[in-house]
C-alpha cells in the first residue's frame, strides 16, 4: 500500500511520529555534540596542563646541579640532564650518547656495584659508591654514584655528583688538622725547650770557661816542664842530688808525662769542640722556642729569595746548579724578613746536602719558584737529591729528628721552618718527595692584600 492510499489520519500520526523521532535525534545529536565539545575542552586543558607539567619537570630535571641519567636496565642512556651532559661531555641527545658504562667506572668494587644494578636480576638499595667518570678526551673526574628504579618500563635513574670540590675540602681539612696537631706539638715542645735551654746554658758556660782555663793553665805547666829539663840534665851531669833526681824521674815515668803532653792538647780541643756543639744545640733550642720577636710587615718574597740565594752561594755552588722561576707580578706577603731568610737558608742548605749525599748522575739541580695560588703566595724549593721515604717524611718537622751524620745537624732546622711559616706567619708547609728522585718543599703565605692582580 502506498502512502497515497493511506487514510489521512494515519498519515498525520505517522508524520507526527517521524517529526518526534527527528526532534529526539536532533536533541540527542545536540547533547552528544555538547558532550564531545566539553570533552575536547577538557582534553585541551589536560594537554595544556600536561605541557606545563612536562616543561616544569624538564626544567627541574635540567636545573639539578647533580648529573641525572635515565637508562634502561641494560644501561643504555635514554635521557640525561644538562649537568650530566656537561659532566660526561656528551650531547643531551640519547641517540648520540654511548652506554653509561662507557663513561662510568672506577675500582673493581665500584664496577661490581654498577653491574649489580643492570640486567634482569638487578638489585637496588640505598647505598652509594665512589667512582670516576672518564670523558671522551680521557680526563677522569671523581663522582659519587647512586641509582634507583623509576618504577615503569624498566628505567633506572642514576645520580652522579661531582666530588672534586668535596675532595679538595677534605684534603684541606686533613692538612689543617695535621697542621693543628703539629702546631700543638710545637707549642708544647717549645715551652719545654725554652726551659731546658735555660737550665743547660749556665752549666755549659762554666764548664766551657773551666776547660779554657785548664787549656791556659796547661800551657803554663808545659812551659815549666820544658824549663825543668835542662836543670835536670845539669844536675845529673854534675852527679849531685842523685836521690832526688831519681825520685823525680821515677815519678815522671809513672805519671806517663810524655803521653799526657802528647794527648792532653787533643783532649782539650775535643772537649772545647764538644762544648761548642752543645752550645750550638742550646742556641738552636732557644731559637726554636723564640724564632724572632720583630713585628710582621709587608714583604717582597722575591727580594728575600734573591738575597738568600746570594748569601747561601757557598753552600750549593760546588754541588748544584740553581735555577729560579720567579713570578715578577707576585703580591707582597705579611712576614718578618729575618725569619724568612732563615727558612730559605735552611731549605736551600738541606737541598744542597741531599744532592751532595746522592751525587745524581745528571748533576745537582736546585729550583726555586714563586707563584700566586688563590689567596696564597707559594714558594717552592726543589732538588734532585736522594729524596725522603714516607716513614721519614712523617717525622721531618719533629724537633731533634735528623737523618744527617752525627755532628752535621741538630734536627732543629725543619722544626724551626715549620714554626716560622705555620705558627708565626699563618702559612702552610707541604712536602712532596720520591726516594731516589728528589724533594719539593712548598711554602704558602697569606697575601698582604687579598685581591687578584
Amino acid at each position: 500500500m502506498t502512502l497515497t492510499n493511506l487514510p489521512y489520519d494515519t498519515l498525520v500520526r505517522r508524520l507526527a511520529r517521524e517529526r518526534n523521532a527527528r526532534l529526539e535525534a536532533e536533541n540527542l545529536l545536540e547533547k552528544k555534540s555538547l558532550e564531545l565539545y566539553e570533552k575536547n575542552q577538557d582534553l585541551a586543558a589536560s594537554l595544556v596542563m600536561f605541557d606545563k607539567e612536562s616543561t616544569l619537570l624538564s626544567a627541574v630535571f635540567n636545573a639539578r646541579s647533580s648529573g641525572l641519567v635515565l637508562t634502561d636496565n641494560a644501561l643504555r642512556i635514554v635521557r640525561l640532564n644538562l649537568s650530566a651532559s656537561t659532566l660526561l661531555d656528551v650531547p643531551q641527545k640519547p641517540e648520540l650518547a654511548a652506554p653509561l658504562t662507557t663513561f662510568l667506572g672506577g675500582s673493581e668494587e665500584t664496577s661490581a656495584w654498577i653491574n649489580a644494578r643492570s640486567g634482569p636480576h638487578a638489585r637496588f638499595d640505598d647505598s652509594t659508591a665512589e667512582g670516576e667518570v672518564t670523558r671522551p678526551d680521557g680526563e677522569k673526574l671523581p663522582v659519587r654514584i647512586s641509582c634507583t628504579e623509576i618504577g615503569h618500563d624498566g628505567l633506572l635513574l642514576w645520580i652522579l655528583v661531582d666530588i672534586r670540590q668535596h675532595l679538595l675540602v677534605e684534603a684541606e681539612k686533613e692538612l689543617l688538622e695535621r697542621s693543628l696537631n703539629q702546631a700543638q706539638k710545637m707549642e708544647a715542645l717549645g715551652t719545654l725547650a725554652s726551659g731546658v735551654a735555660h737550665e743547660i746554658n749556665t752549666p755549659i758556660q762554666y764548664v766551657g770557661d773551666n776547660v779554657k782555663f785548664f787549656q791556659e793553665f796547661y800551657d803554663g805547666i808545659v812551659g815549666l816542664l820544658k824549663a825543668y829539663e835542662p836543670l835536670k840534665e845539669a844536675v845529673i851531669e854534675k852527679g849531685i842530688l842523685a836521690d832526688l833526681t831519681a825520685a823525680i824521674s821515677e815519678q815522671y815515668e809513672e805519671g806517663d808525662i810524655e803521653f799526657i803532653l802528647e794527648e792532653a792538647p787533643v783532649a782539650i780541643e775535643q772537649s772545647l769542640h764538644g762544648l761548642q756543639q752543645v752550645a750550638s744545640i742550646v742556641s738552636a733550642i732557644r731559637e726554636f722556642s723564640h724564632p724572632g720577636d720583630a713585628e710582621l710587615q709587608a714583604v717582597d718574597i722575591n727580594s728575600i729569595i734573591e738575597t738568600t740565594v746570594s748569601v747561601s752561594r757557598n753552600s750549593w755552588k760546588h754541588v748544584a746548579e740553581l735555577e729560579q722561576d720567579i713570578d715578577e707580578d707576585l703580591p707582597e706577603i705579611i712576614g718578618q724578613p729575618g725569619d724568612l731568610h732563615q727558612v730559605l737558608l735552611n731549605l736551600i742548605g738541606n737541598a744542597a746536602d741531599a744532592i751532595e749525599e746522592s751525587s745524581p748522575s745528571a748533576g745537582g739541580q736546585i729550583r726555586i719558584g714563586t707563584r700566586k695560588a688563590g689567596k696564597w703566595v707559594e714558594v717552592s724549593i726543589s732538588d734532585n737529591g736522594m729524596g725522603i721515604d714516607e716513614a721519614t717524611r712523617e717525622r721531618i718537622f719533629d724537633p731533634f729528628f735528623t737523618t744527617k751524620a752525627p755532628g752535621k745537624g741538630t734536627g732543629q732546622g725543619l722544626a724551626i721552618v715549620y714554626k716560622i711559616v705555620h705558627v708565626k706567619h699563618g702559612g702552610q708547609v707541604m712536602v712532596d718527595s720520591t726516594p731516589g728522585e728528589g724533594t719539593t718543599f712548598r711554602l704558602r703565605f697569606p697575601r698582604a692584600q687579598q685581591t687578584d692582580h
